[in-house]
């Protein structure tokens, strides 16, 4: 990371807070309809329609291992990625607000991370509200296709 400072979208899902640089996230969308998918991996939420655009809607803490099976949602709010390839989009539970983080709050993740975690965490910042997990979109990408 640089010296300068990067602005984040900050959002929370479960007991979680995350973290993404806003040149990864597109848009923010209140109340989107869900439709669920019959034998999708357990990781996706279901399937949202966006202005015509089908896009997957992943639960990051499912991804992450940090709960065994997404809980449907008839709607949910939608943070949609800037990702090659097939659209997609995080569920929030709720969306904090944007914030300048200082490269000196930013950490590599610690060595001790579980396997599942390892490559879909990117880095970590300490802040008055906890500790933000900052995902790497590429490698989640990556993952999913």
């Amino acid at each position: 990371m640089s010296t300068q400072a990067s602005e984040f979208l900050l959002w929370k899902s479960g007991n979680y807070a995350f973290g993404l640089e806003l040149p990864y996230c597109r848009e923010i969308v209140n109340d989107v309809a869900i439709a669920r998918l019959p034998r999708a991996p357990q990781f996706i939420l279901g399937l949202a329609n966006l202005r015509g655009s089908v896009i997957s809607v992943l639960d990051l803490e499912v991804l992450l291992g940090y709960k065994k099976q997404a809980e449907y949602k008839a709607q949910a709010t939608l943070i949609r990625l800037r990702t090659e390839g097939y659209p997609l989009a995080i569920a929030a539970d709720s969306i904090r607000d944007t914030q300048f983080l200082d490269a000196q709050a930013i950490e590599a993740p610690p060595a001790n991370i579980a396997e599942s975690e390892d490559m879909l965490i990117r880095n970590v910042a300490k802040l008055d509200i906890g500790l933000l997990l900052i995902p790497n979109i590429e490698a989640i990408s990556r993952k999913i296709y």
